[in-house]
């Protein structure tokens, strides 16, 4: 569980119910949801993103309702709210209409956000402790990957922060499970150590359409080409000085691009 006061737990719950009296469909994504799966305080964040099923005007009547429960948006970033006994939360709509446009734009802003992948982030969700007495929908490993490979791909400078993630679950992908000693690992020929890699890579293409299989062949080739700043972006995309490693990180992308090229 993540660390929440009593306050903010009621503020996830009064979120949780607005939706539910909207019939609208609340799901945590994000860095948060890696945190939720994974104890892994060197990523730990600050803010809690949902994405929730609800198009542009249902979307501003869900807004109306927030701040009239003393909810203040951000002036600059249109998903950003801190709730009234201070969360930070982003939230960021995607209704069927929306999510079947792909993207969507902010009114105000005029900023342009992809949903490619966000009708996984509904279909996959998983029931999660979120603190006590407070359970919610949370994106699986699986989600989040597709999601950050996504959200990097679409804005690589703003996006940095993705590889983290990233290169996190490469490494942490079902290593606690019984599939890291299955035969696909050792028909692969892998070690222990790149397991994740290959079963993430494996499961991702299972989960994938079309056109979100081209997007992460494309970070593959992006974050693969070593004459690139985003090779060595993705090399030091680790808290950890260990991990911080040309070789370990070209044999970890070279698996999952193995795994998922597997059919």
């Amino acid at each position: 569980m993540i660390e929440l006061s009593k306050d903010e737990i009621d503020d996830l719950r009064d979120l949780s119910q607005l939706c539910e009296q909207m019939n609208a469909d609340l799901v945590v994504v994000g860095a948060i949801a890696y945190q939720l799966h994974y104890s892994d305080d060197e990523l730990k964040t600050g803010d809690i993103d949902f994405a929730i099923a609800l198009d542009l005007v249902d979307f501003a009547k869900l807004q109306a309702d927030l701040s009239a429960m003393g909810w203040a948006q951000d002036a600059k970033r249109e998903e950003r709210w801190r709730s009234k006994h201070g969360a930070l939360l982003d939230l960021i709509p995607a209704g069927k209409a929306l999510r079947e446009s792909r993207q969507f734009t902010w009114p105000k802003s005029e900023l342009t956000m992809s949903l490619l992948g966000f009708d996984h982030a509904f279909s996959e969700a998983q029931l999660v402790t979120v603190a006590d007495g407070l359970v919610l929908p949370v994106i699986p490993p699986i989600v989040l990957m597709l999601l950050k490979i996504i959200a990097y791909i679409d804005d690589q400078q703003r996006r940095g922060k993705d590889l983290f993630h990233i290169r996190a679950l490469l490494s942490r992908y079902q290593a606690d499970s019984d599939r890291v000693f299955t035969e696909a690992i050792t028909d692969a020929g892998l070690e222990y150590s790149l397991a994740s890699s290959f079963l993430l890579g494996l499961d991702l293409r299972a989960l994938c359409t079309e056109d979100e299989t081209e997007l992460v062949r494309r970070f593959v080739a992006l974050v693969g080409d070593e004459d690139k700043s985003a090779w060595w972006a993705f090399v030091n995309a680790s808290h950890r000085s260990s991990e911080r490693d040309e070789d370990a990180a070209r044999e970890q992308l070279k698996t999952f691009s193995h795994g998922f090229s597997t059919n």
